[in-house]
């Protein structure tokens, strides 16, 4: 049986959403292309602040199957977006240090990456509308 390496704590870290561990995973200059953007995102932050918020919108996510191979990894999960449904991957490459230096997430059915959007550009909104208001007041 293999060690606890890396890819197990990124899977730990999704499972029990400890977003705190997430940045020591993630090289400094981390790409991360996600399905709801055309251009990928860049740095530690930026992945941080993605993953959180779309974790914060998926239920009774899980991963199923974990695939490898000279160039990355793959894992299948499963959840939901509301009531939709959704099935994924997540490649994965490492740098020579053992952080995540590349990160593409696919989604389907495309309901779910448009639910998705939905929710997360409200959540957006309402964040932006409470500082507003925080800084007026």
């Amino acid at each position: 049986m293999r060690g606890y390496t890396a890819l197990d704590e990124w899977q730990r870290i999704f499972v029990q959403r400890d977003w705190n561990k997430l940045p020591h995973l993630l090289a400094d200059d981390v790409t991360y292309f996600n399905p709801g953007d055309a251009m990928p995102l860049r740095g530690k932050q930026a992945v941080v602040g993605s993953l959180g918020l779309s974790f914060s919108i998926f239920e009774n996510f899980e991963y199923v199957r974990h695939f490898n191979g000279d160039e990355g990894h793959v894992l299948e999960f499963r959840g939901y977006v509301g009531d939709t449904a959704f099935t994924g991957i997540d490649i994965i490459r490492f740098d020579l240090a053992g952080k995540i230096m590349d990160l593409v997430v696919m989604i389907r059915p495309i309901a779910a990456i448009i639910e998705l959007g939905e929710e997360a550009a409200r959540r957006r909104a309402s964040a932006s509308a409470s500082a507003n208001k925080t800084a007026q007041d």
